[in-house]
């Protein structure tokens, strides 16, 4: 029995698709409205209610023991749960707290996936780049302590005898 499966990140991988799942076979590109593309260090999916929003996705045909392998990658139950959405599987996870930019290597493994599928890379350069803004992990992000100037007290002092 087969099942139509979308990926968004690391499984538009046709490489590493073909070594996790060997029987997966590659169907095509879609967008789907109402969804976006978000990174918590691996990528994630949100809902949206931007009608500007869409979710670029490979669709896969995947076999019960792609399924399996798919489950372990992702870290399902722990980390992902499984989805429907419009019909077809998919994983999102489980905390949707983090927003974190991804590794380089695994940026670069999606970006790859998006050449495999003729996807539109605004998306997903959309969602690196909300990712570094919304990261409170690095220290670009983090407010700047304010600076006491020692002249000032100095000063202050001064003009108060």
């Amino acid at each position: 029995m087969t099942k139509l499966y979308f990926a968004y990140g690391s499984n538009l991988n046709h490489s590493n698709m073909a070594t996790r799942c060997p029987n997966a076979k590659h169907l095509g590109a879609m967008y789907i409205p109402n969804w976006r593309l978000v990174f918590r260090h691996v990528a994630d999916i949100v809902p949206s209610y931007d009608k500007d929003d869409l979710l670029p996705v490979g669709v896969w045909e995947i076999t019960e023991s792609c399924e399996k392998a798919l489950d372990f990658y992702e870290g399902f139950p722990t980390l992902y749960k499984k989805i429907e959405v419009n019909g077809i599987m998919t994983y999102k996870m489980n905390n949707d707290k983090d927003i974190l930019p991804p590794s380089h290597s695994y940026f670069n493994t999606i970006l790859e996936g998006y050449s495999d599928f003729g996807l539109k890379r605004g998306h997903l350069l959309d969602a690196l780049g909300w990712s570094h803004f919304k990261s409170n992990r690095h220290e670009w992000s983090l407010p700047k302590p304010k600076r006491k100037f020692k002249g000032y007290h100095l000063l202050h002092e001064n003009n108060t005898n």
